[in-house]
């Protein structure tokens, strides 16, 4: 059975710290395209290689620039598109906009990217849910910073066996440690934790 939804439950969450609000237009929550490029290249592989997009001729209306985009994902013959993405070129006081070109083409690249679910979570409107955003804030800052891994069982009844060996009393080395038991130890500290055992042990 195939799963429709794949890349869309896969990408749909969004880091609010790549986010910010913008009050134009009654308020939105804009995107980091930088943020947008990342998510997928970790989905899909290297711009280039597993995904990419071509940008059609410019096209100008009044003071508006046009640029079509169409995206292709997984296989260059896997495309869909194009889309329009759309921005000033020139203002009402005639100054022009040198990298209008530029936005117009990344306005279209988040609009293809949406459409395939990325950061789905931003266009349906649950940013303006505060709560929802502190989830994510949490969410994200556990994937960025996972707690660090403790020493495995084997690695634990090592200790143990040295401890007994050398006359070492368990409850003073996890005091010294600050843990309140051996399973709370790093597992980077575990060849600290032996030395520290050596030089502890009882005169025979």
């Amino acid at each position: 059975m195939t799963d429709n939804l794949r890349i869309w439950n896969a990408v749909e969450k969004t880091n609010p710290a790549h986010t910010k609000k913008v009050n134009q237009r009654g308020g939105f929550t804009a995107i980091s395209a930088a943020y947008q490029i990342m998510a997928a290249t970790e989905q899909f592989g290297p711009i280039g290689i597993g995904w990419g997009y071509i940008s059609g001729d410019p096209i100008i209306i009044d003071t508006l620039i046009v640029v079509p985009v169409t995206l292709w994902h997984s296989d260059r013959s896997n495309t869909f598109g194009p889309m329009m993405g759309c921005e000033e070129w020139k203002d009402r006081n005639g100054r022009v906009d040198s990298d209008a070109p530029k936005k117009a083409t990344t306005d279209a690249i988040t609009k293809l990217l949406s459409q395939l679910g990325f950061n789905a979570d931003v266009f349906l409107g649950k940013f303006d849910d505060n709560k929802y955003v502190q989830q994510m804030e949490r969410e994200f800052a556990a994937k960025e910073n996972p707690p660090p891994a403790l020493i495995t069982d084997a690695q634990r009844d090592e200790l143990m066996d040295m401890m007994t060996a050398y006359g070492v009393n368990a409850a003073d080395f996890c005091k010294v440690g600050r843990i309140a038991s051996l399973k709370e130890l790093r597992a980077d500290k575990f060849a600290t934790a032996k030395t520290w055992i050596m030089e502890h042990r009882k005169a025979a």
